[in-house]
């Protein structure tokens, strides 16, 4: 009997632990599926959803998350982030309607939940790595699968309208532009980060596969048939060649930095998308003068988010174009495509100073990683002023995994030459 007992303690530790393992592997298996997934029309991304989030809940009794419970800068931005959420229950009462409410809030339920997650912490067996290496694997197998299977290479290349079906078919087979293109552009910076790697030595594979997925994501922004993601890419690959230059030969680094607008003029100007006709169809134009139609109305506090969409509704009506009542006049519930615009819209000023916060604090305070989370941040922040990224269904779930690298996964990925 004296030894029955201690050999039972032992197994039921041994049990324990690898019990405890085993959800934390499940956990991180389904973040990572959710990063590979992203880039597809949802709801490819549900399954990736549910195995994360029934993990976690088992991880927050099996790891005793409330012990790791610190006041740091992390948990000060989390917190905020909740807040932000929270707005939308705070004006409820005071809205005259609820028509849009409940479709509104279950929009954005990924922010509160990566909240929750990003204040109670995540377990050690994340590395920044495997979500980088994410990011560049689904951008480019999803350009390969769509120029090889889809497509076919032979008629690729020999086809003289290759632009044209190459979006068509990424269209029916993976997503909008909007969502393809910014995973084009994290995996540009991905690759970038992985291969000044200085925790460990890519080996020739490695450094050859990141080179590739540069050049093939770049290439796929200018020919996509969207002018944001393009635009993101040219500023992503502006400022890393400036760094590069600068940080190894800089009379070239400064020589670029006089000759770049010249290049970056030179793109814009022979990009499809970027002429005048072009930008003058613009269906966004139309839907960003009526969000500040409805924000002249009540600029300080807003309209709550069902009353701010009821508003939106009427003043899209009354400035709809030609173009839009043919194309999308079927779509019930519109948004303004401009998250600075639905924020404003929805909580007035105090709602965009919050919005501001939770874009620009992570830059500002984390030292010794700034370009790092710049770079990650940028796209996400263009893309704001062009759609709804942090309070839509397409996009919340990526900006809550952006930062959990930002903030709170295992840095096992380190910038050589950066210190600041």
């Amino acid at each position: 009997d004296l030894y029955v007992a201690p050999i039972f303690s032992s197994n039921k530790h041994i049990f324990m632990n690898n019990f405890k393992a085993t959800i934390n592997y499940i956990n991180l298996s389904g973040a990572i599926y959710l990063t590979l997934s992203s880039i597809f029309y949802y709801p490819y991304q549900k399954i990736g959803f549910l195995v994360f989030g029934i993990s976690y809940l088992i991880e927050i009794f099996t790891d005793k998350k409330w012990k790791n419970i610190t006041w740091n800068k992390s948990t000060i931005y989390y917190t905020v982030l909740a807040a932000f959420f929270l707005l939308a229950f705070v004006y409820y009462p005071f809205e005259s309607t609820d028509k849009y409410f409940w479709h509104l809030i279950s929009r954005r339920l990924a922010l509160l939940s990566f909240a929750v997650v990003g204040f109670l912490g995540i377990n050690n067996k994340y590395k920044v790595s495997y979500f980088l290496n994410s990011f560049i694997i689904s951008a480019v197998g999803t350009t390969l699968y769509l120029l090889v299977f889809r497509i076919g290479l032979i008629e690729f290349i020999s086809n003289p309208d290759r632009q044209a079906i190459f979006n068509l078919s990424r269209i029916g087979y993976v997503n909008s532009h909007m969502d393809f293109n910014l995973y084009m552009n994290f995996a540009i910076v991905s690759s970038w980060f992985l291969l000044r790697n200085k925790t460990r030595a890519n080996k020739w594979w490695q450094t050859s596969f990141y080179v590739f997925a540069i050049i093939l994501s770049f290439t796929v922004l200018y020919f996509s048939d969207g002018r944001v993601g393009f635009i993101t890419g040219l500023l992503n690959m502006t400022i890393i060649t400036i760094f590069e230059l600068l940080k190894f030969k800089k009379w070239i680094g400064y020589g670029l930095i006089i000759a770049l607008p010249v290049f970056i003029t030179y793109a814009l100007k022979h990009h499809d998308r970027m002429s005048v006709s072009s930008i003058k169809n613009e269906p966004r134009l139309f839907l960003w003068k009526s969000g500040t139609d409805v924000i002249i109305s009540k600029p300080v506090f807003g309209w709550g988010i069902s009353n701010a969409q009821e508003q939106y509704d009427i003043k899209r009506s009354i400035n709809a174009t030609e173009e839009y009542n043919a194309r999308w006049n079927h779509i019930k519930i519109l948004h303004s495509h401009n998250q600075f615009l639905q924020t404003t819209m929805e909580f007035g000023i105090i709602g965009l100073i919050l919005l501001l916060f939770l874009y620009v604090y992570p830059i500002i305070t984390l030292k010794g990683n700034r370009l790092f989370t710049a770079l990650l941040l940028i796209p996400i922040i263009i893309q704001s002023f062009f759609d709804v990224v942090i309070t839509g269904l397409n996009y919340a779930g990526i900006f809550g995994l952006i930062l959990l690298i930002i903030f709170s996964m295992k840095r096992d990925v380190e910038i050589k030459h950066i210190n600041y």
